[in-house]
């Protein structure tokens, strides 16, 4: 049987609000940090904001895309020919 959403919220709630905060500390520490200002224009912080934009859409399958936007798409590097006999 499919349980309810009302019941996952209730179980959830408190670990989804303690990640939040989490997160939002995480990121207090590094803009207080020397050099703080500067690590917030790194790529990864963009990688963070754009998942944060995407858990908020009312949107199936955040998980995917977010987990799509941590990915490296970046092709393999050729492998190394193989050695003649």
């Amino acid at each position: 049987m499919a349980r309810h959403a009302r019941d996952i919220l209730n179980e959830q709630f408190l670990e989804m609000r303690w990640r939040a905060l989490s997160l939002a500390a995480d990121l207090d520490r590094i803009e207080r940090a020397e050099g703080g200002k500067d690590a917030l224009a790194d790529p990864r912080i963009a990688q963070l904001r754009e998942a944060f934009k995407a858990l908020l859409q009312n949107e199936p399958e955040r998980a995917a895309k977010v987990q799509m936007i941590f990915s490296d798409m970046t092709p393999p590097p050729p492998l190394p020919p193989k050695p003649s006999r």
